[in-house]
């Protein structure tokens, strides 16, 4: 009888602290994980920023579409810190590339700014392009970026319906 009552008292405890292993620890000090956007919201708003004329809006979208291509998998919070190196970023796996969206849409944020006369803002998101991609496959962005910049380095007057940067 004292051998049952042990092995039920073993098992309850098994029990208990596999159904409350986790909040064991204390997770208020942990951040969330961010979530990377879905490929139907960043297409919307890469959509959005194209079309939008309003220079606010555009340049929401750009920071917005940046900080998705950005979005990676991070170790989870109790990962001991040892381990970290074992860890690799996952790539986004979607079915469009959320850092040319971010690219473009950031291209189309300085073509909005300079529409909007705002020439020092364009220069700066045409700066940020030419400094955020420099990889082989965002090679086009770039090089449309640095037109752009040499463009608005030129004396006289820019004008943004009449530039050199394709609208997509």
């Amino acid at each position: 009888m004292r051998i049952h009552n042990s092995a039920a008292i073993a098992a309850l405890l098994s029990v208990g602290l596999f159904l409350t292993g986790c909040q064991l620890v204390d997770s208020s000090t942990h951040q969330p994980a961010l979530r990377s956007a879905s490929v139907m919201s960043m297409w919307e708003l890469y959509r959005h920023c194209q079309s939008s004329g309003d220079v606010e809006a555009v340049l929401s979208a750009a920071k917005q579409l940046q900080q998705s291509a950005d979005t990676h998998v991070v170790p989870a919070p109790d990962v001991p810190k040892s381990l970290d190196r074992f860890v690799t970023r996952q790539p986004v796996r979607t079915t469009v590339d959320p850092r040319a969206l971010a690219a473009s849409c950031t291209l189309q944020a300085a073509r909005t700014s300079l529409s909007a006369v705002r020439e020092q803002e364009a220069e700066q998101l045409l700066y940020a392009v030419v400094l955020s991609y420099p990889e082989s496959d965002y090679t086009f962005y770039v090089a449309q970026a640095k037109v752009w910049i040499e463009e608005l380095r030129r004396p006289g007057t820019v004008d943004a319906a009449i530039h050199p940067i394709s609208v997509y």
